[in-house]
């Protein structure tokens, strides 16, 4: 198949499987706390319920609550097009260059934290002033990562990385460096210990809170921003595992299909080991924040001087 093939297919099969990860660790966690649980099919009628559910603005909102949405969600389809999630060699994988992924991330939770505030509510404001919070925090750690894969792979482009067969099994010194990726990706997408994505509590929202005023439509979209970001993460470190699963341009449509359900199975299992995660530890007191964040930094520069030595040698 060409790239453009190989692009189309991938972003279809992640928006199609993105709803589908929300409900499979709402699922995973209830039967880790001896509950049935709802089906992981479920995320997808909630969706469709938002969308035919009518939007009630507040007064007091401008031009910018209402774009927030718009550009959330363009920020994680960006991430869909141009990241190796279930191919590499896409047709648009030259944008997908590390600082123009942390940029992309960045400009995503930027206007998040303005459509939080434009709301004029205390929820949102409280919400965005946490939010730029661990942002500020978290995005040298973001560069940090993807730059100890460039150093290791060289390529400063994620696509360029995977394409050259990186692998923690081949160079296990990146195995900081995953580890630092995963607790990126946990704060990145709002769960714990960092954000509790089910509560509404004042004490303990983040993402939450600057969403508390949408509805309808435009909450739809953010939440479906927000299940996209989580599936692309998770596949991505996938990838960083195990990449051989990817399928490239030229291949047939049955290697094509393969490389689709290895992404459902990487995917179902990162969601079993969030929701693992989630089960057994507490969300941490906003506080302390910085403490994890800075642990995540740490190792991702432990992970970069395992990589400098590596090449020294």
């Amino acid at each position: 198949m060409n790239p453009v093939s190989l692009t189309a297919i991938q972003t279809i099969v992640v928006l199609g499987l993105a709803p589908f990860a929300v409900g499979c660790v709402r699922l995973f966690k209830a039967r880790l706390q001896g509950r049935r649980g709802a089906s992981p099919f479920l995320s997808y009628v909630a969706f469709a319920t938002l969308l035919r559910k009518q939007m009630v603005m507040p007064e007091d909102a401008s031009w910018v609550f209402r774009l927030t949405p718009f550009v959330v969600l363009a920020s994680a389809l960006f991430l869909v097009l141009v990241l190796p999630l279930t191919t590499v060699g896409g047709a648009l994988a030259a944008y997908g260059d590390l600082f123009v992924v942390a940029g992309v991330l960045v400009i995503g939770a930027v206007f998040l934290v303005m459509g939080g505030l434009d709301a004029a509510s205390a929820f949102g404001g409280m919400g965005a002033s946490r939010e730029m919070t661990v942002t500020s925090l978290l995005e040298p750690t973001v560069i940090l990562t993807f730059a100890t894969f460039a150093l290791a792979s060289g390529s400063t482009g994620i696509d360029g990385m995977l394409a050259s067969g990186l692998s923690v099994f081949r160079a296990p010194y990146l195995f900081p460096t995953i580890a630092a990726l995963g607790l990126v990706a946990l704060a990145e997408n709002a769960r714990y210990p960092v954000d509790n994505p089910a509560t509404h509590l004042e004490l303990t929202m983040v993402h939450e809170a600057m969403i508390l005023e949408y509805s309808g439509p435009y909450l739809a979209m953010l939440e479906f921003a927000s299940a996209i970001k989580l599936t692309a993460f998770a596949l991505l470190i996938g990838n960083f595992l195990v990449p051989a699963t990817l399928a490239e341009p030229g291949a047939s449509l049955t290697m094509v299909m393969a490389a689709v359900a290895a992404a459902a199975l990487k995917l179902v299992a990162a969601m079993a080991a969030l929701a693992l995660l989630e089960s057994v530890i507490a969300k941490m007191r906003f506080y302390r924040m910085q403490e994890y964040l800075t642990g995540a930094f740490l190792t991702a520069l432990g992970g970069l001087a395992l990589a400098l030595i590596q090449r020294a040698v």
